[in-house]
């Protein structure tokens, strides 16, 4: 078997490409930069010559691409795509995503499922993956211990977005519907209500009050206010978290967002993926996962990277967690903003017991979710063998 990689400069890629190595798979790794998701005439050449050149079974690529469905449909090829962003935020997406070549497999089950009511069979849930085999690897020094140890870290951007300028304009009923909504969703854990509380009415009541005052290069969508309703909320929980937990602890803070006022907390600035956030993982006490609202279901892959590396870990609660896991056993979930520091207060008092969950967790995920599983799974959905 043969697979041709379509590599977008994602993280996983790397670890993609190890299983493939573990499995005896053969492949050719194409790294390119899309000028567009629909169309680049000199991409579509390229793919078009490899696969005249060579046999191929598939192609692969993290994330999904039109302009690769289009290539392999016209090829009767199957495409094979596995995502790591949830939602997958293109445009007009189902023009192509029903094509009888595509395996598209989503991490998030509530988003696959979205996908399964409007009558697309050819979507599957697969959660990702970790490898534990590089993490394994990576070797701690007394330079490390130095830079990274800390009480609490979190490793992530706190996404700030224009809600507050694009809710500045309105009628002051749209204003505090849109600011309930942001309360309620800031503090309800285990279920996502953005999609369904902001209706096409709204949007389109915004957009008018927007002309009204001849706002006229800003205009909403219903999927770009979702998306950024989101983010803000995530953005206040994650500032929210951290900076109380910082008057009372080391916290650290890696990611590109440094000039906001966030108490007490230790900006770091970014980690890169491969080198630091291993040993931050690994050095840190607690390790806090606060994922991005729009996943709805899903178990986010930094939760994969932190319990990968052995880390301790406290998360928000996400509905496939429970499907795995188990609070206070082999993870550590929160359901409410005043139980993080709750829970971080108890588990720095108690190390033997963190060091327990964390090595459970360590355990669980090296069988679970292993790369070499979920490309077996996604083969076979296909109805490729070795």
């Amino acid at each position: 078997m043969k697979l041709l990689l379509y590599d977008m400069g994602a993280y996983t890629q790397n670890d993609i490409m190890d299983a493939l190595d573990k499995l005896g798979i053969s492949y050719k790794n194409v790294l390119y930069k899309l000028s567009s998701l629909y169309q680049d005439a000199y991409f579509e050449k390229r793919i078009a010559e490899f696969l005249t050149q060579e046999k191929y079974d598939a192609v692969f690529s993290i994330n999904y691409y039109p302009v690769l469905a289009e290539i392999c449909y016209s090829h009767s090829l199957p495409y094979l795509s596995w995502t790591y962003d949830s939602p997958i935020q293109i445009p007009e997406i189902e023009k192509t995503l029903g094509y009888k070549t595509n395996y598209i497999f989503f991490f998030d089950k509530a988003e696959c499922e979205n996908y399964w009511k409007k009558g697309y069979y050819n979507v599957f849930h697969l959660p990702l993956a970790v490898n534990t085999h590089r993490l394994d690897k990576v070797k701690i020094t007394e330079d490390d211990k130095k830079k990274y140890q800390a009480q609490i870290s979190m490793v992530g951007q706190l996404y700030e977005t224009g809600i507050p300028t694009y809710m500045m304009p309105l009628e002051l009923y749209d204003k505090g519907y849109l600011s309930g909504v942001i309360e309620t969703q800031l503090r309800l854990y285990g279920s996502y209500i953005l999609k369904d509380v902001i209706t096409d009415e709204i949007v389109d009541r915004i957009n008018k009050r927007y002309k009204a005052l001849k706002l006229e290069n800003v205009t909403l969508t219903k999927e770009i206010l979702t998306i950024e309703m989101a983010k803000h909320i995530t953005c206040l929980e994650r500032t929210l978290i951290l900076e109380v937990l910082s008057n009372e602890y080391q916290v650290k803070l890696y990611g590109p967002d440094g000039k906001q006022n966030l108490g007490k907390v230790t900006w770091m600035g970014s980690a890169g993926y491969f080198d630091e956030m291993p040993k931050v993982f690994k050095l840190s006490d607690i390790n806090l996962n606060i994922s991005l609202k729009c996943i709805a279901s899903g178990i986010p892959l930094r939760v994969l990277d932190i319990m990968g590396c052995g880390g301790f870990l406290i998360s928000n609660y996400q509905p496939e967690l429970a499907e795995y896991f188990t609070d206070g056993e082999d993870i550590v979930w929160y359901t409410s903003l005043e139980e993080v520091a709750v829970k971080c207060q108890y588990y720095l008092q108690h190390e033997a017991e963190r060091r327990e969950i964390a090595q459970k967790g360590y355990e669980k995920v090296k069988e679970l979710f292993c790369y070499e599983n979920r490309l077996l799974f996604m083969l076979q959905k296909a109805g490729l063998q070795l």
